[in-house]
């Protein structure tokens, strides 16, 4: 099993799929097509935000040596910008294909709660009255 690392849509995902992401993880070889689908997309954007984080790092560290700067220094650091831009580019598509699925998955939920609430038919509220000769006693 392996660990996942936070990403902004840890909270909704386990809100949608109604369980924790090491509960998911853990039955995943159980889990139904849609849910295996979520769980592969989930696991890509952990790995796509490792990505960002490991190529801030590596600007970070060519920014902060102590070196003098030139034009060798500044294309270094120019490449590297445009590395952690690639990488922030391709982490926000796999975050967008979770967004949507999620969005499906909710979707769902909200008709069949509707299905449900439409198929029992209002909820009946019983009155019952009582004589005013027997609330005085």
């Amino acid at each position: 099993m392996s660990t996942m690392t936070l990403t902004r849509q840890d909270a909704r995902l386990e809100a949608a799929l109604g369980q924790s992401i090491t509960a998911l993880i853990a039955t995943e070889a159980r889990a139904d097509a849609q849910t295996a689908r979520v769980l592969a997309t989930h696991r890509a954007l952990v790995a796509a935000e490792t990505t960002v984080s490991f190529q801030r790092v590596r600007l970070i560290n060519v920014a902060a040596a102590h070196r003098r700067v030139d034009d060798a220094v500044l294309d270094e650091l120019d490449a590297q910008l445009e590395t952690l831009e690639e990488a922030a580019e391709e982490r926000d598509v796999v975050e967008a294909d979770l967004v949507r699925l999620l969005q499906a998955r909710e979707d769902e939920a909200k008709r069949k709660v509707a299905e449900a609430a439409s198929a029992t038919g209002p909820a009946l509220l019983l009155v019952t009255t009582v004589p005013a000769s027997a609330r005085r006693r």
